[in-house]
């Protein structure tokens, strides 16, 4: 007998899949992609409108603002590719009718997490090849010497690059939990993909 006041969460076995995982790595993979594809295009984006990482320094021995500004658009270019392929992957995962809202809104956003993973471990490992190849090229022992002045500003922005690369990846996994369960929402809802787009490029 269930307890009073205890309220469970219906089950349906025929709607349960024998000796499969409610982890459908089709839409996560797919979400992992477009994340990419967006994090790249933005990335392209940034660097044409001149927002590269540049030299820490100016040609008059001031500290650049460069880097901080990289430093917001790399934030925001992490925020806008997990949000986009959490929802891609929210709204395109299958929905099993054998839980309570709160599991299903709990697995639109693993769904959502698991693209942030899967993507950031390609991204990191593809700028850790970049990285070691142009390491190679590094020549060493130059015998000029730094001045203090850049030293400073240099590990300074390190620092700020550093902590801004860190936000940006975690605020990205929570912006791709959000965005996911907003996904399987609408999937859920049959939200018209009309309401998503401007209205300028509504057919």
């Amino acid at each position: 007998m269930e307890p009073a006041g205890v309220k469970t969460a219906s089950v349906h076995p025929d709607n349960l899949p024998q000796g499969q995982s409610y982890l459908e790595w089709g839409a996560v993979w797919g979400g992992s992609v477009i994340a990419i594809a967006t994090s790249t295009v933005l990335g392209q984006f940034g660097g044409t409108a001149g927002l590269a990482l540049g030299d820490p320094m100016l040609a008059n021995g001031e500290p650049s603002w460069q880097v901080l500004v990289a430093s917001l658009w790399l934030f925001l270019t992490a925020l806008a590719s997990s949000a986009a392929g959490g929802y891609i992957a929210g709204r395109m995962r299958s929905r099993w009718n054998d839980a309570a809202k709160s599991e299903v809104e709990f697995r639109d956003g693993v769904h959502g997490l698991s693209v942030w993973a899967v993507s950031t471990v390609a991204v990191a490992a593809v700028a850790a090849f970049g990285a070691a190849l142009a390491g190679l090229g590094v020549e060493t022992g130059t015998g000029e010497e730094v001045p203090a002045n850049v030293v400073e500003y240099t590990r300074t922005l390190t620092v700020v690059y550093g902590f801004a690369t860190g936000a940006a990846a975690a605020l990205g996994a929570g912006a791709a939990w959000w965005f996911a369960s907003l996904g399987g929402s609408h999937r859920d809802e049959a939200t018209d993909v009309n309401l998503l787009t401007p209205r300028f490029l509504r057919r």
